[in-house]
Formats: structure tokens, C-alpha cells, sequence
């Protein structure tokens, strides 16, 4: 690597004939840093569905993981765990159901992986389950939240509309936007699992195709700190929404019955089991940090340098003009530069 903010091919091209030696410890730390850090590039390259490239992401680390271990269930477990610590130290911000989401992902996969060969059709089964998991995850903490209410606001509104207008499909227009919804991450899975088993072999090709080249490091934004500041806009939209529906249809108690409960339910997730949940964790983070200090150790040892090669691939990625390109060569860049270079 040379020092003036620049990376060259040609050293790294010597070493693309052989997967490194730590190769669980290398996919480890990439999935920490896809966990922790990938929002700012990935708002930076203008992708949609960044959640959902995310958790198509730990598929696919987690399909290479059990191709190159024997003891499945334990390594991806363990890399669980680590990744789950590693998120807890970089972003202890995050909610609740990120944490949940990582931890089923590497759940199913260990178990599947340790029950079934990896295979194409193990490979899709496990990205199906673990992507449908992280939208109904959502559409779940919607209903845990507004309850019933957000459903009914929906109908209401779309059958005034369809009454309006005398157009009777938009009653069914609340089923079929979560019906889509769910149809783009069950896709989403089947992409996921189909490109994961080809995933070495692409990533190999990768480093043989690459030219030798100099590329400069761009500056990447750094994800953004809005995500609080968005949620509560969100949420207050949604009350807002729910609200006006039902004083317009003249039901004045419904609306604030509906205020009333999202309020609790939002006080109860903020103030006790939010807290509650950062209590666990700051005291399962301490615990495990004495425990698995050499393990958490060789991952964190990565992590500053696979940060780096994130941003070389994306100075590549950008040479693209599709998204669905720039998104392969954004990770088979990055994949490739942390598991076959050495930096000095």
C-alpha cells in the first residue's frame, strides 16, 4: 500500500493465488464492519434497501463461513457472538431489533448449515428465512406499537378513497403494499443464497480479473447520525396519519384511544425495556470481552484496515453506472482486498 492515500494492484495481484489461513477471522470482522459501518458508503452510493443488502450480506458470510469449517454449528455461533460484541462497542446505539436481527441470522444459518450440506437450495432456504425475519421483524414492531389502529387507519382511508372515486381495488391496497413488501425481501433471500454458493469462486475471479491499477481513496460520508431524529419523525407521522383518519371518519374516541396507546407503548419501549436491554448487553459485552479477549482481539485487528479497503471499493463501485453492478463490485472489491491482501 502506498502512503499518499493510494493503494496499488500489484502486490496484491502476487498474493490472489491463495485464501488467507484466517479466513473465518477475516469473514468475522467483515460482518462487524458491515454491521457497524457500511451505512455511510452505501447512503454515499445512493442504494435503496440498504437493510436489505445488509442482511444478504450476512447470508452470504455466513454460506462462506460453512464452507470452510468442519465444526459449523460452533464457528458460526461464535462469529455470532463476536460480530453481536463488535456492535455493541462501535454502535451501542443501535435498537433492539438489529441486535435480534444478527443474532437470528447466524442462529438459522449455524443450525441449517450443521443439519444440511451447503448447497444451492440449503443456501436459498437459509437467505428466505433470514431476510423474511427482518421484514416481518418490522412490520411486527408496528404492530407491537400502534396495535390494531395503523391497520384499520389504512383500510379506512383507502375505502373512503375507493367510495370517492368508486374504484373498489384500493381496499385492498394496505394488503397488497405488505404483500410487495415482503414479496421484495423474499426475493431478496432467493438472490441472496443462489449468489452465496458461487460466492468463492466469484470473488477468486474477481482478484484475477482486476487490473493492476492506483486508485485514490475518496472521502466517504460517515453514516449519519439521523436515524433517531428520522425514527421519531416517522413515528410521529404515523400518529399524525392515524389520528386525522379517525376525526375525519368522526371517531374522536378511537383517535385518542389510538394516541394514548402508541404513547404507552412507546414509553414502555423507551423507558423500560430499551434501558433494560442496554443494562443486559453493557453486562454480557463486559463478561465476554474477559472471555473471548483473544478472539475479539485478532477480529478488531481487521476491522481499521477492512474499513479501509470498504472505501477502495466503493471508489471502484462507482466506476459502474447500474446499481445492481455497482452493488456486486462494491463486494466482491471489498471481499476480495480483505481476504487474499496483506497490508503492511
Amino acid at each position: 500500500m502506498q502512503r499518499q492515500g493510494c493503494i496499488s494492484y500489484i502486490d496484491f495481484m502476487r498474493k490472489a493465488r491463495y485464501i488467507s489461513p484466517n479466513l473465518i477471522t477475516k469473514l468475522t470482522a467483515l460482518w462487524a464492519v458491515s454491521e457497524s459501518g457500511l451505512g455511510g458508503i452505501f447512503h454515499a452510493m445512493k442504494l435503496p434497501f440498504s437493510g436489505l443488502i445488509l442482511g444478504s450480506f450476512a447470508v452470504m458470510i455466513v454460506t462462506f463461513m460453512a464452507m470452510y469449517t468442519e465444526r459449523k454449528f460452533r464457528t458460526i455461533v461464535q462469529a455470532t457472538l463476536i460480530v453481536i460484541l463488535i456492535k455493541a462497542i462501535a454502535s451501542p446505539h443501535s435498537p433492539i431489533t438489529a441486535y435480534v436481527a444478527v443474532m437470528f441470522q447466524g442462529l438459522v444459518g449455524a443450525a441449517i448449515y450443521t443439519l444440511m450440506d451447503v448447497s444451492r437450495f440449503s443456501a436459498i432456504l437459509y437467505g428466505v428465512i433470514a431476510l423474511l425475519e427482518s421484514a416481518l421483524q418490522k412490520l411486527l414492531m408496528l404492530v407491537l406499537i400502534f396495535g390494531k389502529n395503523i391497520w384499520e387507519a389504512f383500510q379506512e382511508f383507502f375505502s373512503s378513497l375507493a367510495k370517492q372515486f368508486s374504484l373498489q381495488s384500493l381496499e385492498l391496497l394496505p394488503v397488497v403494499i405488505v404483500g410487495i413488501y415482503c414479496l421484495i425481501y423474499f426475493i431478496g433471500g432467493i438472490l441472496a443464497g443462489n449468489f452465496a454458493v458461487q460466492l468463492p469462486q466469484a470473488i477468486q475471479k474477481q482478484a484475477t480479473i482486476m487490473k493492476v491499477r492506483t486508485v485514490r481513496v475518496a472521502d466517504v460520508p460517515p453514516a449519519r447520525k439521523r436515524k433517531m431524529k428520522t425514527r421519531i419523525l416517522g413515528l410521529a407521522f404515523i400518529m399524525l396519519f392515524i389520528a386525522l383518519v379517525f376525526i375525519l371518519s368522526g371517531s374522536m374516541n378511537r383517535a385518542i384511544y389510538s394516541l394514548l396507546r402508541t404513547l404507552a407503548a412507546l414509553s414502555i419501549l423507551f423507558f423500560v425495556i430499551n434501558p433494560l436491554f442496554k443494562y443486559l448487553l453493557q453486562r454480557w459485552k463486559n463478561s465476554q470481552k474477559l472471555r473471548n479477549k483473544k478472539q475479539l482481539n485478532e477480529v478488531l485487528e481487521f476491522v481499521p484496515q477492512f474499513r479501509s479497503h470498504a472505501r477502495h471499493a466503493y471508489v471502484i463501485a462507482e466506476e459502474e453506472s447500474s446499481m445492481f453492478r455497482k452493488i456486486k463490485t462494491f463486494l466482491l472489491t471489498w471481499m476480495a482486498l480483505a481476504l487474499f491482501s496483506d497490508d503492511e
